[in-house]
């Protein structure tokens, strides 16, 4: 019992998330409908596990379970494209399933271990390209958010990119159990356990972030997009008059950055000037992503209050009188450009105060 129940453990998980997601389908974001998709194909791979470890699989479930085995990472990848890059025309979906396709189809008609070792290697394949290329495609997408939004928090791929991370660790598992063969861990429960527990946790850990992300591509390509009158040659004829003024005219002298939410879209309405060029101003001059430059003079209108009211006011009132949307995101960026925390920095204001007093 304990032995059948271990077994059918993923395989319960990716059901449950399957259901869930089906059920939101048509109100869910083209990312979200892809993970639907990955969902499915989890749930009949599992449920061939589940039945491998108890009863057996007959060939065409061998099959099958192939077509599934090499087609999750793909899929997945997928997942992350639309995530992160506009749609795909449909062909490229067909074509990155294509491989197991052929696999599974040759190991229906040619069963044997010239085949079995194919999968192994192509699987294996399979997910380092994936970890390998999605982890690319997640930190380039993270630097276009910061050159967009001030406030990253919600918007970036940290979690993504965090269970990415468990995605490479699981898939070494993986590539071992492939190598060596499911049988190997078939012995007894506590082989099971060992087996069954990480893909579990990854597999829930993956559709809970995945159903809860409600930032979309679609929304980042809405806010980044340029509808400034003044086209980037007359900015760069401005730039020879003074650019760098009317910027910090806006954001430094008018406080725009005390703006909560504050977007590049934000400053280019206030300046007239375009959002890809008061980017690749920013990063040019400052050296820094538009959410960095914000963020530190953030920290330092922070650094301010702080040795004003000299630990008298809230953490949370000094974040939010700083521009922050909240207070994490407040404790994260002081830390960034400042090693401390609010309060260590507060007590070394105070103490190097003292010392001048007395000296």
């Amino acid at each position: 019992m304990l032995r059948t129940l271990l077994c059918f453990t993923p395989f319960f998980v990716c059901l449950f998330w399957f259901i869930t997601f089906i059920t939101h389908y048509h109100k869910s974001d083209a990312a979200k409908r892809m993970l639907t998709w990955f969902l499915l194909t989890c749930v009949v791979l599992y449920l061939c596990h589940a039945l491998f470890f108890t009863v057996g699989l007959p060939h065409p479930m061998e099959c099958l379970w192939t077509l599934c085995s090499l087609s999750v990472y793909p899929l997945y990848y997928t997942y992350i494209c639309r995530l992160v890059s506009p749609p795909a025309s449909p062909h490229k979906l067909l074509l990155v399933m294509l491989p197991g396709t052929v696999v599974a189809a040759v190991k229906f008609f040619f069963p044997g271990e010239a085949i079995d070792d194919a999968r192994k290697l192509l699987f294996t394949v399979q997910v380092f390209t994936v970890v390998s290329l999605g982890w690319r495609k997640l930190r380039a997408f993270d630097n276009m958010i910061a050159d967009v939004y001030a406030d990253t928090e919600g918007r970036d791929t940290s979690a993504v990119k965090h269970l990415l991370v468990a995605f490479m660790i699981t898939s070494l598992f993986s590539a071992v159990a492939n190598i060596f063969g499911r049988q190997c861990f078939a012995q007894s429960e506590w082989t099971i356990l060992a087996a069954i527990t990480p893909f579990s946790v990854m597999l829930f850990a993956l559709s809970y972030i995945g159903f809860t992300r409600d930032f979309s591509y679609d929304q980042f390509a809405e806010d980044s997009s340029d509808s400034s009158e003044l086209l980037p040659e007359d900015a760069v004829a401005m730039a020879e008059n003074d650019i760098e003024r009317n910027i910090n005219a806006c954001i430094i002298m008018r406080k725009l950055y005390l703006t909560p939410n504050l977007k590049i879209g934000d400053v280019a309405k206030a300046t007239g000037i375009c959002r890809t060029y008061i980017s690749k101003h920013i990063n040019k001059t400052k050296g820094v992503s538009f959410s960095d430059y914000i963020n530190s003079l953030r920290v330092e209108h922070a650094k301010m209050l702080l040795a004003q009211n000299a630990g008298n006011t809230k953490i949370v009132t000094i974040a939010t009188l700083s521009g922050f949307s909240s207070e994490q995101s407040f404790y994260r960026n002081f830390h960034k450009f400042t090693g401390m925390k609010p309060l260590e920095w507060t007590k070394q204001h105070l103490a190097c105060n003292a010392d001048t007093m007395r000296g």
